[in-house]
């Protein structure tokens, strides 16, 4: 954990009042950034795991990573976009890595974290090139042509 300077002089980034004067204890997140207690609460149960602040992952998501793993094997993606790669910011560990696309979500290649962000566009693999070269006659064709 971070040490963030003066981090309880701040309002609770969930309900906007003071954690300093407040009564509700406070939750210090693995970032080093305080909620109050209340507040991560709601924040997990609606679903919400990461930081407000800063964006990393509020608490160790190393169960829910692996079970996104599994979900994204057993969903693969059309043929159109298999090979389909994103550039990504991880908000775990920074890094910026190009990984494959999926729509249920781009694993950090770095730390393993799907706690990421697209930056850019899809990128896309070479097009194939559908057209297939002109039929060549066979050889017997061309000769019983010429001799008409």
């Amino acid at each position: 954990m971070q040490c963030v300077e003066n981090v309880s002089r701040q309002n609770c980034p969930v309900c906007m009042e003071d954690i300093h004067t407040s009564r509700i204890g406070a939750h210090v997140l693995s970032c080093g950034h305080l909620l109050h207690k209340t507040c991560f609460e709601d924040m997990c149960r609606t679903g919400a795991y990461r930081c407000p602040l800063c964006m990393h992952s509020a608490f160790n998501m190393e169960e829910f990573w692996e079970q996104r793993d599994m979900e994204i094997a057993q969903s693969p993606m059309p043929t159109e976009y298999q090979d389909t790669k994103v550039k990504i910011i991880c908000n775990d560990c920074q890094a910026r890595c190009t990984v494959a696309f999926h729509v249920l979500g781009m694993k950090c290649s770095t730390c393993g974290s799907y706690n990421t962000a697209q930056d850019g566009g899809l990128i896309a693999p070479p097009a194939i090139d559908a057209r297939q070269p002109a039929e060549q006659p066979l050889e017997e064709e061309t000769d019983a042509q010429h001799r008409e």
